[in-house]
């Protein structure tokens, strides 16, 4: 293939302004998946809830959020401030939620499974309103840094790179709640509901608040004079084109796929890993979840300029088709690699699993190319949404993306509960449970990544645009309303100002 064109000077984002947006991205992380880490640990495992009831209480919010999150994307379109459209509300929206997330795990231990379970569900409402508020508006706001079809693939790198320190960092939260819990706790030696508090108010207080808080502050938008004539955005009319956008639906199937399939791993792998391989040993099972879990993030390091390079060179498609190819060689190969009996080293009282990283190298860059390429794709998607209906609106299509994916998590949550019920898994029985139980919950955690993936490249099959027509769109749109650059310092070519013909009103169709 003939090497690309150079991407213009002008549409490179700066780096002080993708750094700041993969720091939002690590607070976006914590955010979303910390609720999943923590919520089958805290509420079944330490409280004691029943996990078809946590299961529930996951899903319930997200009737919630379809009503929050397209009014916050309607909302964040069409406010005009001289802070912009979408940092006021992600500085709001990122201290907001570094409060409530902590508040979300302070349930306490004497009270009864039913109030714990009320007062999850409740603050979970409270938190994912917060968590709108920041999450709809920074979305948008990496949809529309560049005009660059293989600069926004640049720019979710970054996104992504942080996205992996979540993961690195993420799979070690329950192990710092275990010690935690031993400083705090005179009696105890074990993971302990006083270890998970401290650790969440660190944590909201410092990555969600704290750092969430910076691309807000760091990142200047691009926008302003494309929108500042265009008619409201109207939120029936935009939830309606996004519904009717046909690329858009198929990164929703994507999404839906990979979203099941890597839920319902890491919720069930966590499981395996303690009363199955490890016996019902909670520090040792949870440490060996921290070491895949950080062999995910070494791994999603390393695949990052690789994916980058592969999407840049050959197309977004060539390289979601690649990494699909690995996941399904990595669904089947859970089998093998979550069983007991694999050679174990101890390494000052932490115990090595070699055998487990196999699981992170075939399931890994799978991962970093979903951060990279759909969100890079989404981009691309609202390019097409303004070339046939006049209006920029990456917030309401953010939202219902963002919404649809919560969506999918809570039934991936579902499907956790219910693989675990089909399974018998009784969380009393400890390590004691049939082999049935454990082969089942062996079955789900194999076939589910195996099939979405498959699944998935059948989908992406049909996804229309490549480079060439995204700079057909582009060419289009600048003819229409002038330039937006990533960086400043070229005069906006504005036809409507200028008078000149064959430009389309804002709003109307092409």
């Amino acid at each position: 293939m003939s090497k690309p064109a150079p991407t213009p000077e002008l549409d490179r984002v700066p780096l002080h302004e993708k750094a700041a947006l993969g720091v939002g991205s690590l607070s976006m992380f914590f955010g979303f998946a910390g609720i999943s880490i923590l919520a089958y640990p805290v509420y079944n495992m330490l409280l004691g809830v029943d996990a078809g009831w946590v299961a529930l209480a996951l899903v319930l919010p997200r009737l919630w959020d379809a009503v929050t999150d397209p009014v916050m994307g309607k909302l964040s379109d069409n406010f005009r401030s001289r802070w912009g459209r979408r940092r006021p509300f992600i500085v709001a929206g990122a201290a907001a939620m570094g409060v409530t997330f902590a508040l979300l795990w302070q349930a306490p231990a004497s009270w009864s499974g039913s109030a714990q379970l009320a007062y999850f569900v409740a603050m979970q409402l409270v938190f994912f309103t917060c968590f709108t508020v920041f999450a709809v508006p920074f979305n948008a706001l990496t949809y529309e840094m560049t005009p660059d079809y293989r600069e926004r693939t640049r720019v979710m790198a970054w996104l992504a790179f942080f996205h992996k320190c979540g993961e690195f960092l993420g799979g070690w939260m329950l192990p710092l709640a275990a010690g935690l819990s031993v400083a705090l706790v005179a009696s105890a030696d074990d993971l302990h509901i006083s270890g998970v508090q401290a650790m969440a108010w660190i944590l909201g207080l410092v990555v969600l608040g704290g750092l969430g808080m910076l691309p807000g502050l760091l990142v200047r938008e691009r926008q302003a004079v494309a929108v500042a004539r265009q008619p409201s955005v109207k939120l029936w009319a935009g939830v309606k084109a996004a519904c009717s956008n046909s690329p858009f639906l198929i990164l929703i199937a994507v999404i839906v796929l990979n979203t099941l399939s890597g839920v319902l791993a890491s919720g069930l792998d966590q499981y395996l890993l303690v009363y199955y391989m490890n016996d019902g040993n909670k520090t040792d099972g949870l440490l060996q979840k921290g070491m895949l879990s950080s062999g995910y993030a070494v791994v999603g390091f390393a695949s990052i300029p690789v994916i980058t390079l592969i999407a840049n060179r050959l197309g977004k498609k060539a390289a979601l088709y690649f990494v699909y190819g690995l996941m399904v060689i990595g669904g089947v190969a859970k089998w093998y690699i979550f069983r007991p009996g694999h050679a174990i080293y101890d390494l000052g009282g932490v115990k090595l699993d070699p055998i487990l990283m196999i699981d992170p190298l075939l399931c890994g860059p799978m991962w970093v190319a979903v951060k990279i390429l759909l969100a890079s794709m989404m981009a691309d998607i609202c390019d097409e949404d303004e070339r046939r209906h006049g209006q920029r609106r990456e917030g309401l299509f953010g939202a219902v993306f963002s919404w649809l994916e919560k969506l999918v998590v809570s039934a991936a949550y579902v499907s956790t509960g219910l693989a675990l019920t089909i399974a018998a898994f009784d969380v009393e029985l400890g390590a004691r449970q049939t082999p049935e139980t454990f082969t089942k919950m062996r079955l789900f955690l194999a076939g589910g990544p195996a099939i979405t993936a498959v699944f998935a490249m059948i989908a992406l099959y049909f996804y229309p645009i490549d480079a060439a027509r995204a700079a057909e769109t582009r060419d289009i749109l600048e003819k229409r309303r002038g330039a937006v650059h990533a960086r400043p310092g070229e005069p906006k070519r504005d036809r409507l100002d200028a008078g000149g013909s064959g430009a389309s009103t804002p709003g109307k169709p092409l």
